[in-house]
C-alpha cells in the first residue's frame, strides 16, 4: 500500500508539516510506503503516485488560496489519473484567520474535479477545531505536530479499512 504526500513549500514549513504527517502514517501503519513530493522541486514520482491508494496535498496559504505552484501542478496534471484515490489536504499559514478554510476548500475542489474521494481527515484521532483537513500556524509548527500526525494516521486508517471491504 502506498500514500503520496504532494506539497509546495518555499520556506520549509509545509515540508516540515508533511514530515509530521508521514510520521503519523508510519507510526500507526509501518508497512505503508509513503513518499513526500515537493512540486516546487519537480519531485513528483508519477509511477509511485499512480500506484498510491491515497494522496495528501499540502500548501502554504497564499491570498486565501493554495500556492500558485500547487495550482499549476493541478492545472497541468490532466493526464495524471487521480480518480478513485482517497485524498485530503493540509495548509500552513501565518494566521488562522487569513483564509485557511478557503485554501483547504481550494485544494479539495481540485481533488473533486480529479474524481478523488475527498476525506476530511477526521477519524479516530480528532484533529481539533477544523472539520476539513489540517490547518497549522507556520511559526508554531511543533505545537501542531499531534494534529498533523493524527491526519496521517487517520488517512492511513481510512485507506486500510477501505481496502479490507
Amino acid at each position: 500500500m502506498k500514500i503520496s504526500i504532494i506539497y509546495a513549500s518555499q520556506t520549509g514549513n509545509t515540508e516540515a508539516a508533511a514530515e509530521y504527517i508521514m510520521d503519523g502514517i508510519l507510526a500507526k501503519h509501518p508497512f505503508i510506503q509513503v513518499k513526500m513530493m515537493n512540486v516546487r522541486e519537480n519531485e513528483v514520482d508519477l509511477e509511485f503516485l499512480n500506484q498510491s491508494e491515497a494522496v495528501i496535498f499540502g500548501s502554504p496559504v497564499y491570498f486565501t488560496g493554495m500556492s500558485w505552484e500547487l495550482k499549476k501542478w493541478f492545472d497541468q496534471s490532466f493526464r495524471i489519473k487521480l480518480n478513485g484515490k482517497f485524498g485530503t489536504a493540509f495548509v500552513t499559514a501565518n494566521s488562522l484567520t487569513g483564509g485557511t478554510d478557503t485554501a483547504i476548500m481550494d485544494i479539495m475542489r481540485h481533488m473533486l474535479a480529479k474524481g478523488m474521494f475527498v476525506f476530511s481527515g477526521e477519524g479516530s484521532q480528532p484533529l481539533g477545531a477544523f472539520q476539513m483537513g489540517a490547518v497549522v500556524l507556520a511559526k508554531e509548527l511543533d505545537k501542531y505536530a499531534d494534529r498533523l500526525e493524527a491526519l496521517g494516521a487517520n488517512v492511513a486508517d481510512a485507506v486500510t479499512s477501505f481496502e479490507r471491504h
